[in-house]
Parts: structure tokens; sequence; C-alpha cells
């Protein structure tokens, strides 16, 4: 993974990274963005903040993310669902 100087914007600083993924996978993801109407990084990016929230939670106290609620909703079609497997 390669991590260079991110841009700055307000007080937040981000970081740059870069990830190799199959094109499947890719293709998943470009689908799901697509059918919600966000971008591939702002999905990514929830995906994962939701994903840290999932691993770093307890499993008796654990509530499915925000995030992950409003990409369920937002790509509510049966394509989506099956190239999610929700």
């Amino acid at each position: 993974m390669a991590i260079r100087k991110g841009k700055r914007k307000s007080n937040i600083v981000y970081k740059i990274i870069t990830i190799r993924v199959t094109e499947q996978l890719l293709g998943r993801i470009q689908t799901v963005a697509g059918q919600s109407g966000l971008s591939a990084n702002h999905l990514i990016n929830g995906l994962i903040d939701a994903g840290l929230h999932v691993a770093t939670t307890k499993k008796d106290t654990m509530k499915l993310p925000k995030f992950l609620k409003m990409l369920r909703v937002m790509t509510e079609t049966d394509a989506v669902k099956e190239t999610i497997k929700i």
C-alpha cells in the first residue's frame, strides 16, 4: 500500500493510499457506487469506516452502522442486492 501526501480541506487532512483489487471487485464497487449515486471514493471510505466499526464493536452490542443502513436503502434493486449479496 502506497501512502502519498494528501490534500487539506478545513481541519481535515486527507491522505491518499493505493490498494490493489481484482477486476471483479472493482466492478462490484463501481456497480454499487453507480446504483447508489455515490462516488467510488465516498463508497469505499464509508465501507472501510463501517467495517472498522463492525470489527471493533462487541457482537452483543453491535448495530448496523448508519452508512450501511443508508447504502442498503440507496441500492434497493434486485441487481445490486445480488451484486453485494445482501
